[in-house]
């Protein structure tokens, strides 16, 4: 279960990207943090396995960009092989959605995989 956290300065008027980002980035990132030859839920994701938080910059918060992408993923070896192409691909779907819609704004994405457990109440 990756969690895709989107930091987001709200003095940009980004209150509609990030709810098209709520909508494209699941794809995005299942497309590209799945691990076709695993189970599902052990290392294969779909789209409804993300799970996405946007949450808006505070003042305070310094040296940011307009949007920051933060994707937490468990540490599969499979996944740290090729983890800066993973990381590339998906900054090239979101630069693309952006130049598509025309956004002038500019982003990161940051990948950090780690030993997760995850259950549900």
């Amino acid at each position: 279960m990756p969690l895709v956290i989107v930091n987001y300065k709200p003095n940009r008027g980004l209150v509609v990207l990030m709810e098209s980002f709520s909508e494209i980035l699941p794809a995005i990132v299942a497309a590209n943090l799945t691990l076709s030859d695993h189970e599902r839920h052990d290392g294969q994701v779909a789209p409804e396995d993300i799970m996405i938080w946007c949450r808006e910059a505070k003042r305070i918060d310094a040296n940011g960009k307009d949007f920051e992408i933060v994707i937490f993923a468990h540490e599969y070896v499979e996944r740290k092989a090729n983890l800066e192409e993973r990381k590339d691909a998906i900054i090239h779907s979101v630069r693309e959605y952006l130049l598509d819609n025309n956004w002038g704004v500019k982003g990161s994405v940051w990948v950090l995989l780690a030993p997760t457990a995850y259950g549900e109440i």
